[in-house]
Formats: C-alpha cells, sequence, structure tokens
C-alpha cells in the first residue's frame, strides 16, 4: 500500500529529496490558480515514485529552491500528464529547465486515442482505474487544505508511474517508442516569452488593420503585455482582443469615445484611459516611415484543396509509422508550412519540417507543394501586394 506524505516544512522538504532524486521515473504534478492573474500561483507540488508520494505545501514552505536539484536537468527523468501548464508553474523553481520530460498524454495521442486525453480517462482506458476529479476546482491556496483535497491531490501522481509503464511497453510493441521521445523532447518545452513589441502580429484580426491603425495596435499591445505582467494580470483583463482592435481602428481622441469601444472595462477606461489615448495620439504621429507594414491576408478558400492533398500524400506515412495523422500533421505546422511556401517558396517550406518529422515528411509535402507551384506563387503575390 502506498503511503503519502505531507510535507509543509523546510526540514522535511530536505529530508525527503534523496528519495525523489533516485526516483525513476519521478511523477509529477502541480495544483495552481490562475484565475486573475498573470502568473500561476501555486498551490501544491506532487511526486511519486509508484512506492508512494510526497504532498510539498509552497505556501507553507514559502522557498522551495531546494527542489532544484530533483526538477533540473540533472534530476530524474519526469513523468506528467499533459505538461504544458506544469513546466510553466515548475520553470521558477527549476529556472535552467527541467530536463527530460515524458508526458503520456502525447503517449496516448500516439496510440491513437486522441490529443486531449485527460488524465482520469487515460486511467480508465489503460488501467481500468477510476478516480474522483470533484476537487479539481478546489482553492489551492487556502489552508488548511481539506482531506479530500489531499487524496485528490495524491491520486494525481499515484497511478502515474503505472500508466507510463504501460504506456511505454504499447508504444514499444508498435515500434513508436523512439517517436515518442523524440516528439517529449519537442514538445515538453515552454515557449519563448512573449515580445512586447511583436505582440500586435499575433492578432488575429491585424491585417484588417491600414499601417496608421497598425500603429496604433502595436502601441496598445505592447502597453497591454507589459502591463498585465508587471501587474500579474490576465491580458483581457486591461484589453480584450476585440477593445484593442476597436481601438486602433476608431482612434478615439477624448474619454467619451472610449465608451463607444466594445468591452473596454469601464474599471479599465477610468484607471487607465488617459494613458490609453496618450498612446494612441503618439501612435497616430508616427510619420509613415515609421508605421508598421501591413500584414498579408489569410490564404484563399481554394488553398484548403493544398491541405486535403497533403492529408492524402502523407496516408502511406501513416501507414508506415503506425502514427495517427492528427499527431503527424497537426494543423499549426500544416498552417506554417504553406504560409512558408507560399511566401518564400518551396525550400523555405522544407525547412519548416524539423526533428523526426523531417525525414518522414520532406519528400511526400514537397512533392505535393511541387503540384500546386503555380497556384502558391499566385497567392504569395496577392499577399504581397497587400502589405504595400
Amino acid at each position: 500500500m502506498t503511503q503519502t506524505q505531507y510535507i509543509a516544512t523546510a526540514q522535511g522538504l530536505a529530508q525527503s529529496l534523496p528519495r525523489w532524486r533516485q526516483a525513476a521515473p519521478l511523477a509529477v504534478d502541480t495544483e495552481f490558480i490562475r484565475t486573475d492573474t498573470f502568473f500561476p500561483k501555486l498551490g501544491l507540488v506532487q511526486l511519486g515514485d509508484g512506492q508512494g508520494e510526497a504532498l510539498i505545501d509552497p505556501v507553507a514552505i514559502g522557498d522551495l529552491s531546494a527542489l532544484g536539484p530533483v526538477l533540473s536537468r540533472g534530476g530524474p527523468l519526469k513523468i506528467l500528464h499533459a505538461c504544458s501548464e506544469d513546466l510553466e508553474v515548475l520553470s521558477a523553481l527549476a529556472p535552467d529547465g527541467v530536463g527530460e520530460v515524458h508526458d503520456t498524454q502525447i503517449a496516448l495521442a500516439l496510440l491513437g486515442e486522441g490529443l486531449q486525453v485527460g488524465y482520469q480517462k487515460a486511467l480508465q482506458l489503460v488501467l481500468d482505474i477510476d478516480i474522483p476529479k470533484d476537487a479539481s476546482r478546489s482553492d489551492w491556496l487556502a489552508r488548511p487544505l481539506s482531506q479530500q483535497q489531499r487524496d485528490y491531490a495524491a491520486l494525481d501522481v499515484r497511478h502515474l508511474p503505472a500508466l507510463y509503464a504501460e504506456l511505454k511497453a504499447r508504444l514499444a510493441a508498435r515500434g513508436l517508442w523512439d517517436i515518442y521521445v523524440a516528439e517529449c523532447d519537442e514538445s515538453c518545452r515552454l515557449p519563448s516569452p512573449v515580445d512586447p513589441d511583436t505582440a500586435w502580429m499575433d492578432h488575429a484580426n491585424a491585417w484588417r488593420l491600414r499601417r496608421g491603425e497598425l500603429a496604433v495596435l502595436k502601441a496598445l499591445m505592447a502597453w497591454r503585455e507589459r502591463e498585465a505582467v508587471a501587474r500579474d494580470v490576465p491580458r483581457g483583463h486591461l484589453l480584450k482582443p476585440l477593445s484593442a482592435f476597436e481601438l486602433a481602428r476608431q482612434q478615439p481622441k477624448n474619454v467619451f469615445g472610449l465608451g463607444e469601444i466594445p468591452e473596454l472595462s469601464p474599471r479599465v477606461a477610468r484607471r487607465d484611459g488617459e494613458q490609453l489615448l496618450a498612446l494612441i495620439a503618439d501612435a497616430r504621429a508616427l510619420p509613415a516611415d515609421e508605421q508598421p507594414r501591413c500584414l498579408p491576408p489569410p490564404l484563399p478558400r481554394e488553398a484548403a484543396s493544398v491541405y486535403d492533398a497533403l492529408k492524402l500524400a502523407l496516408q502511406p506515412v501513416v501507414a508506415a509509422t503506425g502514427v495517427p495523422l492528427e499527431v503527424l500533421w497537426r494543423k499549426r505546422l500544416a498552417d506554417r508550412l504553406v504560409l512558408a511556401a507560399v511566401d518564400h517558396g518551396l525550400a523555405a517550406a522544407g525547412a519548416v519540417l524539423t526533428g523526426w518529422r523531417a525525414a518522414r515528411l520532406r519528400e511526400p509535402v514537397l512533392d505535393v507543394l511541387r503540384g500546386h507551384e503555380d497556384s502558391l506563387r499566385a497567392w504569395g503575390d496577392q499577399r504581397r501586394r497587400a502589405t504595400l
């Protein structure tokens, strides 16, 4: 029977560390709150080795830097389920990176169970184990934690080593283990921080704006990013995407104009209205040669034929590798590749393919793109004309 430790002192944490450094592998999970902040607020760190669990209380302990050697690159292999948010939380404890991470959600995707299988469903599918999820939306910063919360948190790592072991065996039996390791290496990492000065380029409707309007959008999106970090609030609490777009388009000159902007919080208008108006005025005054260039429009509907042809051409790769198409050919990858071909040519498109996918996909993908080269070139010309 497994045993659960609740660790609420620095001394208790230090005493437990040798065990977790030797775990092979180490199951990791976190509980945190992120409802009205930019940065997640850590409420609990759970560790497990298949023999027991530790629930580490950062609220009681405060400084968890002692966990660094366990979580860092020199520590054991970490196994998590749906790791992206947990890695963001843990990065504060291991600023040089958490080392090798294997994600059981990725394993399930490779085995054809879908891209977003939750932990509870994973245990049902693979181990025929049912666990409750009734504490998932608890306040993990309030103390004391209830016994229900502790039991829930322990379950999140208790069965993870057994789940990982079974998935590892199934992946190996299908010849997918090396691909799984490579996919985890590519996927289980933190994205680059957002650059405030280029945040405007990621606005979904930025391409609809003229250069003078884009200058305003750029200033507003940079302000939003910097202020969200400085104030530790969600970006949307300052400016929602629609508000930023309409501010750039309408460019109000006074507080009454701000009142006409959809989805602009009255609280933000009162507190930050003068600053927003100043940002708009300064951006409006920029000379033409300092304004951002227009962004190209999305691809035309006819581009769907290229996407369909690519999916069809990759079916033999799916059959040969056993990797489901939704894993092999994710939409974000397809978009990047097709846009690279349209804007920069076939060589640039081929360079988008990296890692384990490159050798398997480059030839069939480039064959399809060559067959649509005239259309790709025409769409590229249209997009370039739109930026002038």
